[in-house]
């Protein structure tokens, strides 16, 4: 197993409501792949307008101790309240509209936004949104572990080819200094942000709070989280390397500099719609 150097961003806000730890691929060497971005956060009110996105696939993940839910409608037609624990997933492909905000008078909503790569055959289909109940994550439980799967392969909402490359989204609670094991298929990579406490890679180095790592399988291979401190919560992001470049501008992600250009001519067309 490949790591990089452990990563932890400093803390930004933009605007009043919204703080957020930031991280970015590029502090990862290129590991990280299929994951372009994860942006830890606390929105206490509308932040960010009606905004368009494509290439990539922008997932909402609410923390279940999040005191509040959001607001989602995109360009699709869809408008859905996500609650706290729950997961949406909105596959942008060839280019959607979206916003989300606090449902009104609740409190702040703490959780990850986390933006997936979508493989270069797929970045032109049709965009779709899959929304996750907690009900339908999956519990899991071991030695000294528990933890909850979002997504564990292709299937989103009953629909076995909502994603065009398998994906891994787990968050996991380690007590009493024992650990979890995940096996990490060939070419896939990824994240595992620590969220509280102190953990230890197996072949790699110590994890506190708030840093992240990144990873890269050349072969079937274990990673395994051993918890360094008495109470350990960590989320696993990994998926099915793309090993493509991102060309991006804004919100836009696509394979190449032609696609982006399409894309962002298709915007000003105004062929990603509106809310």
């Amino acid at each position: 197993m490949q790591y990089s150097t452990p990563h932890r961003p400093g803390a930004a806000r933009h605007g009043e409501n919204f703080k957020v730890r930031q991280y970015s691929r590029q502090a990862f060497a290129g590991l990280a792949d299929p994951v372009l971005q994860v942006d830890w956060f606390e929105m206490a009110g509308p932040t960010f307008p009606p905004h368009p996105h494509a290439g990539f696939s922008a997932v909402t993940y609410l923390f279940e101790d999040s005191g509040n839910g959001f607001i989602n409608r995109d360009s699709m037609g869809n408008q859905c309240e996500i609650p706290a624990g729950a997961m949406h997933w909105s596959r942008a492909s060839r280019g959607l509209v979206h916003e989300e905000f606090p449902i009104p008078g609740k409190g702040p909503v703490k959780g990850l936004q986390i933006f997936i790569n979508i493989p270069e055959a797929y970045q032109l289909d049709p965009p779709a949104a899959f929304h996750v109940p907690e009900d339908d994550m999956e519990p899991l439980v071991g030695e000294g572990w528990i933890s909850r799967v979002a997504v564990k392969g292709t299937t989103l909402a009953g629909d076995r080819e909502a994603l065009p490359a398998p994906v891994l989204i787990e968050e996991t609670r380690i007590a009493g200094y024992k650990e979890r094991a995940f096996d990490v298929p060939t070419g896939w990579g990824g994240l595992i942000i620590l969220l509280e406490g102190t953990a230890t890679l197996m072949g790699g180095p110590e994890l506190q709070a708030q840093q992240a790592i990144a990873f890269k399988a050349e072969e079937n291979e274990q990673l395994v989280v051993k918890g360094a401190s008495a109470d350990v919560r960590f989320v696993i992001i990994a998926g099915k390397r793309t090993n493509q470049p991102a060309f991006q501008h804004g919100p836009l992600t696509m394979a190449s500099a032609e696609l982006l250009q399409g894309r962002l001519e298709s915007l000003n067309r105004g062929e990603f719609g509106t809310i």
